[in-house]
Formats: C-alpha cells, sequence, structure tokens
C-alpha cells in the first residue's frame, strides 16, 4: 500500500468507523493470509472477525491504557494483577508494554492516536532502564512510576525485551523512521543490547533476563515463553548475526527433545527448563514462581502462540511438528470443547488439581497453535467462537491481553517487519 492520506469507512456488523491513516503502511483491518497451510476461522467472515477485534480493543484499551505519571507523554500498560515482590504496588511489567506496543502499531488505523500512545509507551520503557543497559526495560515499574529497584528488581525480562525491540521495528515500517523517534536506530540498540546481555552465545539459548551471568547456576537455564522464532529471524534481518538462527536451531531441538522425554502424549513444554550436566528437563518446584514452575502453566501456556507463528508467517516446518502432538491431544482430550481447556497440565496431559477452569491466556494460544494444520480448521472455527464469548469483565490484563494479541493473529490482522 502506498503512503498515503485517506478516510476509509468500514460497516462491521452495527459500527461504522471514519479511519484516518495518515502515512501508515499497514493500517488495520489487514486481513491477509498467511503461509500455505495455515488455517484460520471460516465461519465467520472478515468483517465479523474485525468487529470481535475493535470491540475487545475497545475494552482494552479503556481498562489498561494509562499516561498518569509525572510525565504525561509517556504512556503504559497497566498490570492490576497486584504487586510483584518489592516495595509498593506494581502497576506495569516490561511483558504488558511489550505487548502494548505491539498492539498499537497493529491498531494503527482503527486507532487514531496510535503513533502517540506507542511514543509514549516507548518513552516510558526508556525512562525505566534495566541495571544492565539503557536499552533494556526494568521488569517491574510501581506506582508513582517508579522502577522496581528492591532486592535486584532492576534487572530486565527477556521477553518484554524480545517484543519491545519487535514493536519498534513494527513501528518503523508502519510510520517510517524520519519523526520524532527515529524507530529502527532505536530498534537496533535494543537488539544488541539483548544479544549482549539476553543471549546465550555459549549453549545458544535465551537467558531468563539480563540478570543472568556466565556462572550463575541458572545460566543456562530456559523460561519456555521467551522462546519467539518470528522474533529472532526479524532481528536477523535487520541485525544479521548468526546466533539468532543457531538460538532457534537448538531451542527448537532443547523442545523436542524435552516432549519426546517427559510429554511424550500431549506434546506439552513447561514453564521453566534447568540444565544441569549436560541435560535439560523440567525445573523443579518452586524454582523461580510458583510450585507448578516444571509444569505446563501460566508461562508456557504461550509457547503454542509463539511457535505458531514461526510457520504461519515463515512456514518452518518445525513449529508445525512440534505443535502436532499438543494440537491432537488437546482436541482429544477435551473431546474438541474449547470449555474443557483447564488452566494448567502436568506434563503427562493431565489437568493440574484445582485448575479445573478456563481461562483466554490457555484457550487463546491453542487456538493459535492449531492454525498451523488445515486439519484443525473445524477446531479453530469453534475455539474462535468460544474466545468470542468471553466476558472482558471476568479476566484481568494477562488474559485480555493474550486474547487481543490472539484475535489479531487469528483475524489475519498480523504482519511481521521487512527491511
Amino acid at each position: 500500500m502506498k503512503k498515503s492520506t485517506f478516510c476509509l469507512i468500514v460497516m462491521l456488523t452495527s459500527d461504522i468507523w471514519c479511519i484516518f491513516s495518515q502515512n501508515l503502511q499497514f493500517p488495520f483491518p489487514q486481513n491477509r493470509t498467511y503461509t500455505e497451510g495455515s488455517v484460520m476461522p471460516k465461519n465467520h467472515s472478515w468483517a465479523e472477525q474485525n468487529n470481535a477485534v475493535v470491540q475487545l480493543y475497545t475494552l482494552w484499551k479503556h481498562a489498561y491504557l494509562r499516561h498518569d505519571c509525572s510525565d504525561t507523554n509517556q504512556y503504559y500498560v497497566l498490570n492490576d494483577e497486584g504487586n510483584v515482590k518489592g516495595k509498593g504496588k506494581t502497576i506495569c511489567v516490561s511483558e504488558g508494554q511489550g505487548y502494548g506496543m505491539q498492539i498499537m502499531a497493529l491498531m494503527a488505523g482503527y486507532e487514531k492516536d496510535a503513533r502517540t500512545i506507542f511514543d509514549g509507551m516507548f518513552k516510558f520503557a526508556r525512562a525505566h532502564p534495566s541495571n544492565k543497559s539503557p536499552y533494556l526495560m526494568s521488569w517491574s515499574i510501581l506506582k508513582g512510576c517508579e522502577t522496581n529497584i528492591h532486592k535486584g528488581n532492576n534487572s530486565s525480562a527477556t521477553d518484554g525485551d524480545l517484543d519491545i525491540a519487535l514493536a519498534l521495528l513494527m513501528a518503523d515500517n508502519q510510520w517510517g523512521s524520519n519523526g520524532e523517534i527515529n524507530y529502527r536506530a532505536e530498534a537496533l540498540k535494543n537488539i544488541q543490547a539483548i544479544l549482549k546481555h539476553e543471549i546465550n552465545s555459549k549453549n545458544h539459548s535465551i537467558l531468563l533476563s539480563d540478570n543472568n551471568v556466565f556462572g550463575d547456576f541458572d545460566f543456562y537455564d530456559i523460561r519456555s515463553s521467551d522462546f519467539m522464532p518470528a522474533h529472532l529471524r526479524v532481528f536477523n534481518a535487520f541485525y544479521p548475526n548468526a546466533v539468532w538462527l543457531k538460538v532457534i536451531d537448538n531451542t527448537y531441538l532443547i523442545f523436542e527433545q524435552l516432549r519426546n522425554k517427559y510429554s511424550p502424549k500431549a506434546g506439552l513444554i513447561p514453564d521453566f527448563i534447568a540444565f544441569d550436566k549436560g541435560k535439560y528437563s523440567p525445573s523443579k518446584p518452586n524454582y523461580l514462581e510458583s510450585k507448578h514452575d516444571g509444569e505446563y502453566y501460566y508461562n508456557a501456556c504461550r509457547v503454542p502462540y509463539r511457535v505458531a507463528i514461526d510457520y504461519v508467517i515463515f512456514g518452518d516446518e518445525r513449529a508445525k511438528n512440534l505443535l502436532t502432538p499438543l494440537n491432537n491431544w488437546i482436541q482429544e482430550s477435551t473431546i474438541n470443547n474449547a470449555d474443557q481447556i483447564c488452566a494448567g497440565y502436568h506434563l503427562n496431559g493431565e489437568p493440574i488439581a484445582g485448575a479445573n477452569f478456563t481461562v483466554p491466556s490457555f484457550v487463546c494460544p491453542f487456538a493459535v497453535g492449531a492454525m498451523v494444520n488445515i486439519e484443525n480448521q473445524e477446531w479453530v472455527n469453534d475455539c474462535w467462537d468460544f474466545i468470542a464469548d468471553f466476558e472482558f469483565k471476568d479476566y484481568q490484563y494477562y488474559d485480555n491481553t493474550i486474547q487481543m494479541l490472539s484475535l489479531l493473529v487469528l483475524s489475519g490482522n498480523y504482519w511481521l517487519p521487512k527491511l
């Protein structure tokens, strides 16, 4: 699409909006098709799917977008899920900031203030650097927009930095880099810092944060949800380095080995993966976050979403092969009823005690993960219907934001930056 100023009137069910898109390369809605062999919902028109995305976005923006810092040009994504260890109430985590920046780049064209908001999100991230680099974000921000420095909390979280860097490249593709912020130049600063502080070049894996250094007991350990192969491919295009592709190759191999040894029936990957005596295995309980750290829980639930994008955009068969056993198992174990998906599983496929309830953060990534095979068409259709009926008010930041991103992917409104 050529750069231009235009007004697009779109009818979505009963809603009409006028979209003023100035100098946008990829205005919402995109309604793209993905790699041949990918599956998308077919039981609703694109107009109906776009309407569902817009309705959810409107609720999401109202609930979580904030600019109440002393510098009102800054914006952040509110985390409404309580305190993180530290002094005071956590209002934002870098993970959410990365999600929000991507959402703004993808919703530009519908959201008339997308660029202003995106720039404010970037300024907030830069205002809260980690203790290792001004180009990595401190993972926890407290009420009053203060960086959480309590007992080493001023470190990064790798997933947040990966998403922020990708979002900056998306902004470069969406708006260009000739404005107030040179998005591409800033993205490259982030990417170089990620390569230096958050990539394990010795074992070609992804570090938990910039706080992990050689000699630490957890230097070789992995958080499964940090594996974003499509992100790394994009980084390699903009900042070529053989390490990016080595990390992709090695992590696919690690995940395959873990699945085959510890979850041959279900194809599940644990939240955290420990490295000991040359071998990877599920972490022990309470490794970092909870007694379920070695199980398929609130980190690993994002793996199907992250990995599927590598297939639907880039067509990597390893993504499809990794997800196929999981897709088969979840459909069989629920008897093709998405409302039977639980909020946590042991690696043998049995639900975790007390997790027999359904939440967006588990259902939505399963739906995206099913997009890798045309045989999952009916399941993807059913998942869309179920996801679209979630009551926003019943959930908090994490669930609602994962749902927001998943609907963008499912509806063909997700894209990745190119040189």
